[in-house]
């Protein structure tokens, strides 16, 4: 870590030190991570993404033996059936349900893992509803530290059980609003020491700037037009955006992709201040929806991405429960198991390209950001076509199955 590297505030400019405990400004605005030499910046040899953009990190050295092998994840085509049923040509999914904990919080992850060694601390703290909880305890654990994941109680319990087997210690905090819950207990990390992380933090951000430097280089040093991101925290957006920006202001790229916010529609905080021009979220309390993944109704540093919308045009778009379901199961008949929320991006996509948002030539990224057995569950609201039989019938069945197909 170099001693001149330093958080500001992404509103108000306010700087802090880069040990600064608490993941907002007392005024509760994002922070983020300010690179000293940014626009001098240079690609260098090596075997990871961290070393070859070693410029564009925090850390003056890292534990390389710490990793679990994130990264490195799939861009894809999408394939004829994605392809027919949003109308854009140039569609791609960035797979990021393969990685070590099947999410893209394990780029995050690691980077905390990375601070918390960096800090001699021996404990690190997350809230989460199940997918950075279970992250971060693989790689606490990998790291040797001892974890602690405060949960929602609607939590999957597929979700708990992965926190609890790499040995964290889960808090299930019962509250009326997860938004309320995440916001008292990030208020704890002054009070008790615990640098406890969100999905919004500075260091998050970090990791997550090296999905933006991998598909650069997927892309052979060429930009998308667009990246589609179901967005609840914040902080996978705006990190995928800094990677851009920051290769944008060390000239290696000559302009900037565009980002899609995508929200389910029952809890759009982000996109119905979007789309009504507001400078503000819209706070949503009291919803549900199956996209359990993507459910801050009013997310600490959210107005920082209504309002990076309006400076760099970002489109935004939100989608219903049965809009969900259904695009689960087209992502399913396109070999690709998601989670709801995951599957938010392709009925978003489709819905802005119906609208003339995006031209059928465009290149536009889905963000595949969690894998379908986050969250079992909700497949009791797909079809089955589970067919019971046995030995003394099974010949008639069969027979019956191949005549229909």
């Amino acid at each position: 870590m170099e001693l001149s590297v330093k958080l500001q505030s992404t509103s108000s400019g306010q700087e802090f030190p880069f040990d600064f405990i608490e993941e907002f400004t007392p005024e509760g605005e994002s922070l983020e991570v300010v690179i000293p030499g940014i626009t001098a910046a240079k690609i260098k040899p090596g075997r990871f993404l961290w070393e070859r953009f070693a410029d564009f990190l925090p850390f003056s050295s890292v534990d390389s033996e710490v990793s679990l092998g994130e990264g490195n994840t799939p861009l894809l085509k999408a394939g004829k059936l994605l392809v027919a049923h949003t109308g854009i040509r140039n569609l791609l999914l960035k797979n990021e349900t393969v990685n070590p904990t099947w999410s893209f919080k394990d780029r995050g992850s690691l980077f905390c893992v990375w601070m918390a060694k960096a800090m001699n601390e021996k404990v690190t703290a997350t809230i989460s509803t199940g997918n950075m909880g279970n992250s971060l305890s693989a790689y606490g654990a990998r790291a040797g530290l001892n974890v602690l994941v405060f949960v929602p109680t609607f939590t999957p319990v597929e979700k708990i059980l992965a926190m609890n087997i790499h040995g964290a210690t889960v808090l299930k905090v019962g509250a009326p609003d997860y938004s309320l819950m995440k916001n008292t207990v990030l208020g704890l990390a002054k009070e008790f020491s615990l640098r406890i992380v969100s999905g919004n933090g500075p260091i998050r951000v970090e990791g997550y700037k090296l999905t933006a430097f991998e598909m650069f280089e997927q892309m052979n040093k060429t930009v998308p037009d667009f990246i589609a991101v179901p967005t609840s925290a914040c902080g996978h957006i705006r990190g995928i955006f800094k990677g851009y920006r920051e290769l944008y202001e060390a000239g290696l790229i000559d302009r900037l992709p565009k980002m899609i916010v995508v929200q389910a529609a029952n809890n759009s905080p982000i996109v119905s201040a979007i789309r009504q021009g507001k400078n503000h979220i819209i706070p949503f309390s009291n919803f549900k929806t199956v996209a359990e993944a993507i459910t801050s109704g009013n997310p600490a540093g959210g107005d920082e991405i209504v309002q990076k919308a309006k400076r760099y045009g970002w489109i935004a778009e939100d989608v219903t429960e049965e809009e969900i379901i259904e695009s689960q199961q087209i992502f399913a008949r396109a070999g690709l198991f998601v989670e709801p929320a995951t599957a938010t991006s392709l009925m978003a996509v489709k819905k802005l390209r119906g609208q003339g948002k995006i031209d059928s030539n465009q290149t536009v990224i889905l963000m595949l950001t969690g894998s379908g057995l986050k969250d079992m569950d909700v497949l009791r609201k797909q079809p089955q076509n589970t067919v019971a039989s046995s030995l003394k019938t099974i010949k008639v069945d069969l027979q019956g199955i191949l005549n229909s197909l």
